[in-house]
């Protein structure tokens, strides 16, 4: 079964908001297997905007994020 992950579990496993969602999307991932997982291109572009927003991250360093 293959597996889409939504912008918030990737932002959080980046460490967006806090330490402990970061940990449990991070787990959350981390339990998947690699060949499952599904990342739609909305996805990246909504990472990439969150990454620069709320990560305060240069768009150089969200874009290799995303």
């Amino acid at each position: 079964m293959r597996v889409a992950i939504d912008t918030n579990v990737l932002a959080y496993g980046e460490g967006v908001n806090d330490r402990e969602r970061a940990l449990i999307a991070s787990e959350v991932v981390a339990r998947l297997p690699v060949n499952d997982i599904v990342v739609p291109v909305q996805v990246r572009g909504e990472l990439f905007s969150v990454l620069q927003r709320k990560g305060k991250l240069a768009p150089a360093r969200a874009r290799a994020m995303s």
